[in-house]
C-alpha cells in the first residue's frame, strides 16, 4: 500500500468511528486507489502525479462516509429487539445499543459484542462459546443455562447479571467487579476470579474448583462462598 494514500484515507476516516459499514468503505477506497495508482504508474506517471491524480478520481467522499455514519447509528440504537432462535455464529456486533433484547436460543459462538451497550438483555439457553463481551456493558442482563465456555469479558459491566444455570467452566473474570451478580447453580469449574470485587453477590452452586485468590468481598458472599466450601484463603473481607 502506497504510504500516501494510506494516511490520505487515515486523514478522512479519522473523525468517524470504525463501525462495520464504514470499515469495509474503507477497505474498499484502500484497494481501490491502489489498483489505480499502479495503473497510473504503470503508463510511466512519476509518484506526485499519479498520486494526485488518484486522488483527484474518487471526488468527495466525505457525505458517503456521514451518511453511513448517521444510518448506521440509527439501526444499532434499537430497544426490545427479538433476535431469539437465530444463527449469528461469527457475527461483528460490536459498539450495538440493544437495551431489552432477546438472544434466546441464538448459536452466537464466536460472535463479538465488544463495546456494546446490551443493558437488561436476555441471553437464554444460547450458545456463547467464545463469544466477545470485551468492555461491554450487561447491566441486568438474563444469560440464563447458556454455554459459556471460552467467553471474554475483559472490562465488562456485570451489575445485577443473572448466570443462573449457565457453565462458565474455565472462563476468566479476573479484576471484574460485580454487584448484585447471580451465580446459583452455574457452572465454575476452574472459573478465575482472581483480584475481583464483590458486593452482594450470590453463589449456590459449587465452587470448590473456581479460584477467588486476591478477589475483595463483603462479608454476606465471604459467607456463602465459604459455606459452599470455596477456597476464600485468599480473599480479603471488607
Amino acid at each position: 500500500m502506497n504510504v500516501r494514500i494510506q494516511n490520505y484515507l487515515e486523514g478522512i476516516f479519522a473523525q468517524y468511528e470504525p463501525i462495520g459499514p464504514i470499515s469495509e468503505l474503507k477497505e474498499e477506497l484502500s484497494a481501490n486507489l491502489q489498483e489505480r495508482f499502479d495503473d497510473l504508474k504503470a503508463t510511466g506517471l512519476d509518484d506526485e502525479t499519479a498520486f494526485a491524480r488518484t486522488i483527484a478520481s474518487i471526488g468527495e467522499i466525505s457525505d458517503l462516509i456521514e451518511g453511513i455514519s448517521t444510518n448506521t447509528r440509527k439501526l444499532q440504537k434499537i430497544v426490545g429487539m427479538n433476535f431469539s432462535m437465530s444463527n449469528l455464529q461469527k457475527s461483528d456486533l460490536r459498539s450495538i445499543e440493544v437495551h431489552d433484547g432477546k438472544f434466546n436460543y441464538c448459536n452466537l459462538q464466536d460472535s463479538d459484542f465488544s463495546h456494546s451497550d446490551l443493558s437488561h438483555s436476555s441471553f437464554k439457553s444460547s450458545n456463547l462459546d467464545r463469544v466477545k463481551f470485551d468492555n461491554a456493558n450487561l447491566t441486568g442482563a438474563k444469560i440464563i443455562r447458556s454455554n459459556l465456555r471460552g467467553a471474554s469479558f475483559a472490562n465488562c459491566r456485570l451489575d445485577h447479571v443473572d448466570f443462573h444455570s449457565s457453565d462458565l467452566s474455565g472462563v476468566c473474570m479476573d479484576n471484574l467487579t460485580f454487584n448484585g451478580t447471580d451465580f446459583s447453580s452455574a457452572g465454575l469449574k476452574g472459573t478465575s476470579f482472581r483480584n475481583a470485587v464483590f458486593h452482594n453477590v450470590s453463589f449456590k452452586t459449587d465452587v470448590k474448583k473456581a479460584i477467588f485468590d486476591g478477589a475483595v468481598m463483603d462479608k454476606a458472599t465471604y459467607a456463602i462462598l465459604k459455606g459452599y466450601k470455596a477456597d476464600v484463603s485468599k480473599v480479603t473481607v471488607v
